[in-house]
């Protein structure tokens, strides 16, 4: 068994109950792997910031699943830097008869695609409204101080620095190559959306929110995991929104191991409220095709 000693000290330093106790959660849910029938052992999440991706975690961590980047009995690598040239080192860090999951926001490549399906793994692609994910983005920003956008939106009214927000580049940008994020995004949502495989399941953020219960059936249904009941673990994640919506999003993202969370609203066409004629007309001119190309 790998141990993940980086990860275990780290949490053990800041959080030192909470780590203890996600390690006999991860550990029991690995001796209980055999109970199970599901020959879905390995599960890659797509999607978009604020896509819809941590929902996808949710699910599975009422699952046997265990996140490959954060239990201390997984050890993964930065899947910032997953290429082409080094994807069968990443594939190889998941254990063999353990079920295990991990979220990425990975481009569209047929290459890395099919690399995943031969290791017979099971892809889940989330789509969210574009206006909705570059909304929630904006207030992401706005909360993450570190975050390569944010000195330059903080101060401005929301409509001056949304539209900022969909394509200024500033020094603190991270990688070398730039793609304005309206743009990136787009071509990011219009490139998944063409793929069509039956170990790939395409979901949308809107159908949760319209059927919940519908939705978590078509994740049980794609791993089969048909024994657990969509109305028990629907519960248990409105629970936690309930808690989650009163804690402020930078509080939210300071904390450490699993704990960590991104949720802000979860609300849909969020955008509809916030957009003025002049957003409106900007964030269509800005896109490289019509919004219709990408939408549901």
């Amino acid at each position: 068994m790998k141990i993940n000693f980086k990860y275990l000290f780290k949490n053990l330093t800041f959080n030192p109950h909470l780590i203890i106790k996600e390690l006999f959660f991860d550990l029991k849910k690995d001796a209980d792997s055999k109970k199970f029938n599901s020959t879905s052992k390995y599960i890659w999440i797509c999607g978009l910031p604020k896509s819809g991706t941590t929902l996808i975690e949710e699910i599975l961590e009422n699952l046997p699943y265990v996140k490959m980047d954060r239990s201390i009995f997984r050890v993964f690598p930065n899947k910032n830097k997953i290429k082409l040239d080094n994807v069968e080192k990443y594939i190889s860090c998941f254990p063999e008869q353990k079920y295990s999951y991990i979220k990425t926001h990975l481009e569209y490549s047929e290459e890395i695609i099919n690399s995943l399906l031969s290791k017979n793994f099971k892809i889940i692609v989330t789509f969210r409204d574009i206006r909705d994910v570059m909304i929630s983005r904006y207030f992401h920003i706005l909360s993450e101080k570190d975050h390569w956008q944010h000195d330059i939106l903080k101060d401005l009214s929301f409509e001056k620095g949304f539209i900022k927000s969909l394509t200024e580049k500033t020094d603190k940008f991270p990688a070398v190559k730039f793609q304005e994020p309206i743009i990136e995004y787009f071509n990011w949502i219009k490139k998944w959306k063409k793929i069509e495989n039956k170990n790939i399941l395409k979901v949308h953020y809107e159908d949760y929110n319209n059927n919940p219960h519908s939705f978590i059936k078509k994740i049980l249904d794609f791993t089969s995991f048909r024994e657990f009941d969509s109305i028990e673990i629907e519960k248990k994640l409105s629970q936690k929104r309930d808690y989650e919506k009163n804690l402020p999003l930078e509080q939210k993202l300071k904390r450490t191991s699993k704990n960590v969370s991104t949720f802000r609203s979860g609300k849909s066409n969020i955008w509809k409220k916030h957009f003025s004629e002049e957003i409106n007309k900007k964030f269509n001119d800005l896109l490289p095709e019509n919004i219709q190309q990408i939408l549901n």
